[in-house]
């Protein structure tokens, strides 16, 4: 027989009548018994042979993915192949899939199963574990392994009702047989591979080994010839393979059947998987937009905390009223304790937002139309960083370019500022979930980024926690936010969710164990009404629900510890404490691949206690530290885990990376109050730093090790930070080429620095760095185009660090290099040049006063700037043209300079004037064909300032800057502060002190309300105006 190509069906199958056992004596079964079985499986068939969608199904993606490969046999019979596939396929074909930046984790439930475990427990982990890879990677990869062993057919009796529902489960068939139907049969799964073992082998095994490869029930060979025609009938012949193997003898130590695999078996695993992961999740190349993969990220986020929520209608109304409003130029606050919803609140209120904006629903966008930005702190790996969060922002608005990106925090929160109140800028709806969940540092916390009077056209809505210091920053100001207050859940609303979250699983309370539950206070915070019924909805015993009500802790932290404790009891043990220590602990999450591989030695999951001697303790410490991590915690035990946990796990965005952390704080808080004594790792309890010391060293150990790098990058500093006595290490780590890598921003590499200050400054930045130079130097394999961008690089880095001697030992060692042996490279040294000039304009910064000793350091600014002008002149493209307008501009402002100290012979005064107008006319030619009007702006300032004092043309050069400087970034940037001093200067030069004054109080304001009034920026303003003319000006215009 065959299941039909009309086979479309997905209605559940007849079942026996009343459950009648169908197989219950297997020994009474007949080939009819069979064939009906699969009749029913026919019924079931959701896609006909050949037509499933997914066939060249292609998936774009951004950055890592986790790709699954769930693995179907019988088990006693298998080991030999299973032991070929762990030990010998699925590592070569991990490493081929971590070069395409994707984690592959093998599903094998049949090892490390525990003896003691349910048959319900047994059948709802691997029918849900082949529901993950349905979810990670939508159709599963399926590998099959059949012989002539049937396996375990539960009995009716042994298959709960819930779970014949959900699984459509077929009576009659075996577990391995209901995994292949799930799997693969159903869907017509193309990801799928079935292996069919030649029973050659068996004439050469022993008689009385013959029943662990032959099932001894008279039913079986029925049933398997059944199986096998059906899955070639099914299945395309390529994927249906037949593979023979040898009798090799026993292991002696536990009398095992050892076979031997013909060569097919492991490239036919192998070569299929390869060929569909390939298809299916194509290398991409091209460089990743980190911050389009944020928002991808947050995206997902909002979408999977967008469904319906209960009782808050009127409070998104509010919300919309907002968006919809005119006249508001102040931020709308959304606030309400932990776990109260306010990110489903601000998820639906987000995702309503951008469907109108997409569709030009909100009024007032013109025709641009409104924009939508949605950042949801700490629920994406960086989220909880103000700088990237920012560049995002300006980016989406499209005030930024790559090429224009501001290079630091400070510059980062200045623009913004700007960009927020000016009327230009592009319409814009912006919300931020847990605003008091930024890092901690000023600029987060003071708000510096908002400007107190919003824009026309923007409206900011930001969610957090009450009297936190974003809220009473926000609070103090002049112009007071608008706020909204997350109030208790209605009697109500708590009835609707729990109708709506237990009638999902076909559950209602009656009337007693409902008022039983909404009588307790808690039940007015939706997570922890949430987490309660979770928790009633696993529970089995129906007669004695009111009693685990009732004993269900009145607290969401309570509530939570007492869940956790449930967990460990009931099978979770050592290994889920280490695996919430290991998540709180660690800086971005855990991939689940980490996980499997930090679990696997059972015998040191958890820190030694105070009563184990002294020696094993530090031999713990010892194995750990130098441990290589190659073997994964059995997926069975993992499953049971990850089963108890998956409610308070987030997998990180929609990448599919498989990277875990925990879904609220909340959890977060219930794991340090319940494992680490409600503390952080910042305490001064020498207990409780010893835990989290033991900790952060058992990831640092582990990262160590690690080749994956971006990973590398982003946990192993914060360890070896937090440990506090590895800034050898930490150097060491910082100064690895590949690290090097990821972290380095020509423009600024705020993260690497960041970390530099950590491991002792500019002094060990420069020990390790020229440590690392010189081993390059030295080394017998050494490549000088290696060795030079080593130089280039590093010099930059110098720079950026303000070590301009050093900076410039390199710069001119790689230019020396490149010159000598690399052919002088025209792009290569037009940036070395480049870096070149940029070094000695700081130097020559540095300087106080402009005095003619400095006409030679000024002298090596200019000569190199013009090296590299005439070798970008040559040089094609838009980014080219970019950085060639942005030297001229450079070099022009430094011919200012020139012209000021009376120029040389060399070149002259005059000559320079010239040069410098005509460098600056092609940059500001450049900016306008490139629309960069921001650049443009600057461009504009330097023409005046080169154009000379007290003239018309300064005048209307400046004016024109200002206008600009507005258009482009709002009244409030530092460009426009650098445009009304430099305006004030030529009033004051013109002797006109009341324009003056008001250009510099100008430039003050703004100054302050960019960086704050402590700035040194802000002082000089604060400074100018107590000069004794601007103190008698103050006066006589009232402004004391």
């Amino acid at each position: 027989m065959g299941c039909g190509a009309s086979q479309t069906t997905g209605s559940f199958p007849p079942q026996p009548s009343a459950r009648q056992p169908l197989m219950k004596h297997m020994e009474g079964a007949t080939g009819g018994d069979v064939e009906n079985t699969w009749l029913q499986v026919c019924d079931t068939i959701d896609v006909p042979k050949g037509q499933n969608p997914h066939n060249n199904l292609v998936v774009k993606r951004s950055g890592w993915k986790t790709v699954r490969i769930f693995v179907s046999s019988t088990f006693k019979d298998f080991h030999a192949e299973r032991e070929v596939l762990v030990k010998e396929v699925f590592p070569d074909l991990r490493a081929w899939c971590e070069a395409r930046r994707l984690h592959l984790v093998d599903c094998d439930l049949r090892w490390g199963v525990p003896k003691d475990t349910t048959t319900e427990l047994t059948l709802r982990t691997c029918l849900g574990e082949i529901d993950r890879c349905y979810a990670d990677n939508i159709m599963p990869y399926f590998l099959n392994m059949t012989s002539e062993r049937l396996g375990w057919v539960p009995d009716t009796d042994d298959v709960p009702g819930s779970l014949v529902e959900q699984y459509r489960w077929i009576f009659g068939l075996s577990v391995t047989e209901m995994e292949i139907i799930h799997g693969a049969y159903r869907k017509d799964n193309p990801n799928s591979l079935f292996l069919i073992r030649n029973d050659d082998f068996l004439s050469s095994i022993p008689q009385e080994a013959r029943k662990t490869f032959v099932d001894e029930n008279p039913i079986a060979p029925a049933k398997l010839k059944m199986l096998k025609k059906m899955i070639a009938d099914r299945f395309p012949a390529n994927r249906v393979l037949p593979y023979t193997c040898r009798y090799e003898g026993k292991k002696s130590e536990a009398g095992r059947i050892m076979l031997k695999m013909g060569d097919t078996f492991r490239s036919s695993v192998f070569e299929f998987f390869q060929t569909r992961i390939a298809k299916q999740y194509p290398l991409d190349e091209t460089k990743i937009d980190p911050y389009l993969a944020m928002k991808e990220s947050h995206e997902s986020f909002m979408k999977s905390r967008s469904e319906s929520i209960f009782g808050r209608d009127s409070i998104l109304k509010q919300l919309a009223e907002y968006v919809d409003g005119h006249g508001s130029d102040v931020p709308l606050l959304v606030l309400g304790g932990a776990g109260m919803g306010k990110s489903s609140i601000m998820a639906n209120a987000a995702d309503e937002a951008e469907k109108r904006a997409l569709n030009k629903k909100i009024p007032g966008g013109g025709g641009k139309g409104w924009h939508a930005f949605y950042h949801y702190v700490g629920a994406v790996p960086g989220s909880t960083d103000l700088e990237p969060t920012l560049k995002r922002l300006l980016k989406e608005l499209g005030v930024v370019k790559d090429s224009t990106m501001p290079k630091d925090l400070e510059s980062t929160t200045q623009l913004c500022c700007s960009a927020l109140s000016n009327p230009n800028t592009r319409p814009a709806v912006i919300f931020i979930d847990a605003l008091n969940q930024f890092d901690d540092d000023l600029a987060a916390k003071n708000m510096t980024w908002l400007p107190r009077k919003l824009g026309p056209h923007i409206r900011c809505i930001f969610s957090m926690i009450p009297d936190t210091p974003q809220h009473l920053t926000l609070r103090d100001r002049e112009s007071k936010p608008q706020e909204l207050h997350v109030t208790p859940l209605t009697l109500g609303a708590r009835k609707d969710i729990a109708n709506n979250i237990l009638g999902k699983f076909n559950k209602k309370l009656d009337m007693d164990q409902i008022f039983s539950l909404l009588s307790k206070p808690a039940s007015e915070n939706p997570l922890w009404l949430a987490i309660a019924l979770e928790e009633l909805r696993v529970y089995g015993d129906f007669h004695t629900l009111l009693d685990k009500i009732n004993s269900l802790q009145d607290g969401l932290l309570e509530l939570l510890g007492q869940v956790l404790t449930r967990f460990e009891t009931e099978g979770g043990g050592n290994l889920l404490i280490a695996t919430l220590c290991l998540l709180e602990v660690s800086a971005t999450g855990l991939l689940e691949s980490e996980l499997l591989r930090l679990l696997v030695d059972e015998d040191n999951l958890l820190p030694p206690s105070d009563t184990d001697e002294k020696g094993e303790r530090e031999k713990s410490e010892k194995e750990g530290a130098g441990k290589v991590y190659l073997q994964q915690l059995p997926a069975f035990k993992w499953a049971a885990i990850y089963r108890d946990l998956r409610p308070f796990l987030r997998p990180f965005g929609d990448s599919g990376e498989g990277r875990l952390d925990f879904y609220h704080r909340s959890l977060s808080k219930a794991v340090r109050r319940k494992y680490f004594k409600n503390q952080n790792d910042s305490t001064q309890d020498e207990d409780v730093k010893a835990l989290y010391y033991w900790w952060h060293k058992k990831l640092a150990g582990f990262f160590a090790a690690s080749d994956n790098v971006d990973r590398k990058v982003e946990e192993l500093p914060y360890h070896y930070i937090k440990l506090g006595d590895c800034q050898d290490k930490l150097g060491r780590l910082l100064t690895d080429w590949r690290v090097f890598d990821v972290l380095y921003n020509e423009e600024w590499s705020s993260v690497l620095q960041a970390h530099w200050r950590a491991a002792g400054g500019n002094s060990q930045l420069k020990h390790y760095s020229m440590e690392a130079i010189m081993n390059m130097e030295n080394s017998p394999d050494r490549v000088d185009a290696q060795l030079c961008l080593r130089y280039e690089r590093v010099a930059w880095i110098f720079v950026q660090a303000g070590l301009y001697e050093e900076a410039l030992d390199l710069a001119t060692k790689a230019e020396e290099l490149e010159e000598k042996n690399l052919g002088n490279r025209p792009e290569k040294m037009a940036g070395l040049y480049g870096l070149l000039s940029h070094i000695w304009d700081q130097k020559c910064k540095l300087h106080e006063f402009m005095t003619r000793s400095q006409i030679p350091e000024e002298w090596e600014t200019i000569q190199y700037g013009f090296k590299s002008i005439d070798l970008l002149k040559k040089l094609t493209g838009e980014i080219h043209k970019f950085k060639l307008a942005v030297q001229m501009m450079r070099v022009a402002f430094s011919l200012s300079t020139w012209v000021t100290l009376g120029g040389t012979a060399k070149l002259s005064a005059n000559e320079g004037y010239r040069l410098g107008f005509e460098y600056i006319d092609h940059a500001i030619d450049t900016f306008k064909e490139l629309g960069d009007t921001g650049t443009l702006a600057e461009a504009v300032m330097t023409k005046a300032v080169l154009t000379g004092s007290s003239t018309t043309a300064q005048l209307k050069l400046y004016e024109e800057a200002m206008e600009l400087s507005r258009q482009a970034y709002g009244e409030l940037s530092i460009l426009t502060a650098r445009v009304y001093i430099n305006t004030g200067i030529y009033f004051e030069e013109k002797g006109d002190y009341k324009k003056s004054y008001a250009y510099f109080k100008k430039y003050g304001e703004v100054c302050s309300e960019v960086l704050g009034p402590d700035h040194p920026k802000s002082v000089r303003g604060v400074n100018i105006l107590k000069e004794p003319m601007y103190k008698r000006m103050a006066q006589q215009m009232g402004d004391t």
